[in-house]
């Protein structure tokens, strides 16, 4: 076990004081729920911009990506190729058609284009994927945590929830993005230290760091297999482009800040600049992760000591730099972690209480005169509810036999959010398609994501295309749905279906 001086506790625990403070600080700012869940549409673009950055750009990348390359070579870098595609789709279509309906919740949309289970259906979806990224993303840290300092990974998930929860869930939205804004310029400035640490720890400086990275093949990105079953490149490309789009255009997480900024332009810049940003910092993760295999195939008599390839980075920041210096890049892993959780949690929260307390409980009580406070303390209570659930399946994830942390992340966007994709697909694009084919196409969806991934079958497609054949199937099958239930002799009328 590696030893995590006091300097470095008092680091990582005063900044977790400092984000728990925030929520307390914006709390009294928080006077009804749009205030609570939009921020009040006043965010400047750039705060919004760093803060989607910082929602998508989790521990999950920080920590996972850097391990899976040091455990073998760059074949997973054309993944990140798909955020530049998905944002522009994104500016072109989406976002200025939220933007226009001035949504609070996305999903808000499919019961006026569809129907009102479709509503349901896609927020209940939505809401299980944060638990489950929730947990993925806590899971993460409480594990680099136990390896460098001997805390339970038990513990650690706790501590991380309870300080994640209680400023998520007092200060709102816009102290999810203010922080959100500070601690991606400190995720920023660490990656920076740590890539210049490793290329000059290696020996021979850069030219060392690529000669021993060259030799061994661990600069290979480029693999043409067609076998599906494998992570070539064809299979990474198009796995990242579907993972990707769903997030730019149905993820409650990226659509919230899409509404909490003063217009569209402000919105097209927000999502730019998240895209500049996120596809450099993935390259240098990448680039961690070569340097991590180079300076220790270069110090041979260091051994890391590690008991899951997850904790590879925690235990290079805690073994090798000066303390203080570990303990800001610690603060760093704190930030990543606790920005995505916070994001989870309000958007969540966000999405529980416009879709199904507001719609299904408040507006049968139109004259009800707390209707907007009990939203805001629904809001609050959801929060905790998300925090909770997500923290619960971490505690599962850690006693669990979990090689990559980064597989299973994928696997699971790829069976909860492509059929959300599909849904808004159809709304915008496919306008033939009614209510019923919605959740014929959807519900074929579900069964290929989740029937590829419980089918044990040898030569089935790799993980990273569920979403791909699941979004695939949902549009060939939604249309020939509408078109049966059109046709049907007990089938809605023209008109009826064009509001169903």
């Amino acid at each position: 076990m590696v030893k995590f001086h006091w300097i470095n506790w008092v680091i990582v625990l005063g900044y977790l004081g400092v984000i728990a403070g925030v929520g307390f600080w914006f709390m009294h700012r928080n006077r009804n729920s749009k205030e609570y869940f939009k921020g009040g549409g006043n965010i400047p673009w750039w705060a919004a911009a760093l803060s989607l950055y910082a929602a998508m750009f989790s521990s999950i990348t920080f920590l996972s990506i850097p391990a899976l390359v040091y455990a073998s070579d760059l074949t997973y870098l054309p993944i990140i190729v798909g955020v530049i595609p998905g944002a522009f789709i994104a500016i072109r279509w989406y976002m200025p058609f939220f933007r226009k309906l001035n949504l609070t919740s996305a999903y808000e949309y499919l019961e006026v284009r569809f129907n009102l289970p479709c509503r349901l259906f896609a927020s209940a979806a939505f809401i299980l994927f944060m638990v489950a990224s929730t947990a993925v993303v806590t899971y993460l840290p409480a594990v680099a945590l136990a390896a460098v300092t001997g805390m339970s990974v038990n513990i650690a998930i706790v501590v991380v929830m309870t300080v994640t929860i209680l400023y998520s869930s007092l200060g709102g939205l816009e102290a999810v993005v203010w922080s959100d804004f500070v601690q991606a310029l400190l995720l920023i400035a660490s990656m920076v230290l740590i890539i210049v640490l490793l290329v000059f720890g290696a020996k021979g400086g850069v030219s060392g760091f690529l000669a021993h990275a060259g030799d061994e093949g661990r600069l290979r990105i480029f693999d043409f297999t067609w076998d599906w079953s494998k992570a070539g490149f064809w299979v990474v490309l198009l796995g990242g482009f579907i993972a990707n789009f769903a997030s730019y255009t149905s993820d409650q997480r990226v659509v919230q800040r899409y509404m909490a900024v003063k217009d569209e332009a402000a919105a097209a810049r927000s999502i730019k600049t998240e895209m500049i940003l996120g596809t450099l910092t993935n390259i240098a993760c990448f680039a961690i992760g070569i340097g991590l295999w180079a300076f220790y195939r270069s110090h041979p008599n260091i051994i890391p000591a590690i008991t899951k390839n997850d904790q590879i980075l925690p235990v290079y920041i805690a073994q090798i730099l000066p303390n203080g210096v570990s303990g800001i890049i610690f603060a760093a892993v704190a930030a990543a972690t606790v920005s995505t959780l916070a994001a989870n949690l309000n958007s969540s929260a966000t999405a529980f209480t416009t879709d199904f307390y507001r719609r299904l409980v408040l507006e049968r009580r139109p004259n009800d005169p707390g209707g907007e406070a009990k939203a805001l303390w629904c809001g609050r209570i959801a929060t905790i509810a998300t925090g909770v659930a997500g923290g619960t399946f971490a505690l599962v994830l850690a006693n669990m036999d979990v090689f990559s942390i980064f597989d299973q992340f994928q696997r699971f966007l790829g069976i909860l959010t492509a059929g959300l994709a599909s849904l808004f697909f159809m709304g915008i694009f496919m306008k033939k398609v009614n209510g019923f084919g919605a959740m014929v196409g959807l519900t074929a969806n579900y069964v290929v994501t989740f029937g590829l991934d419980m089918v044990p079958w040898s030569g089935k497609p790799h993980l990273l295309l569920y979403g791909f054949f699941g979004l695939v199937v949902a549009l060939i099958v939604a249309p020939i749905a509408s078109i049966c239930r059109a046709r049907s002799p007990s089938g809605p009328s023209t008109k009826s279906m064009e509001n169903e």
